[in-house]
């Protein structure tokens, strides 16, 4: 799709990406290039951990809490 990546899903300057594999849990997060904060972390276990926060940043390509290699799967209605 057209503005997707196999890592990360852009909407603007906002991205949406799976990081700190190698943390204790998994997690997804929503992060702003603008403002190089995290505005929302979800643990594999259901909890979240709201911003603003720097860490697990969507952007951070370096550092152990960034993101991590996954792949985005389009299906009927539903993106995964």
């Amino acid at each position: 799709k057209e503005g997707c990546h196999e890592d990360y899903l852009p909407i603007g300057d906002w991205r949406i990406a799976r990081t700190c594999e190698t943390c204790s849990f998994s997690r997804l997060s929503i992060s702003s290039q603008a403002h190089g904060q995290t505005s929302q972390v979800f643990r594999d276990d259901g909890t979240y951990q709201p911003g603003p926060s720097t860490d697990f940043n969507a952007f951070d390509l370096t550092g152990e809490q960034g993101m991590t290699r996954a792949s985005i799967v389009f299906g009927d209605k539903a993106v995964q």
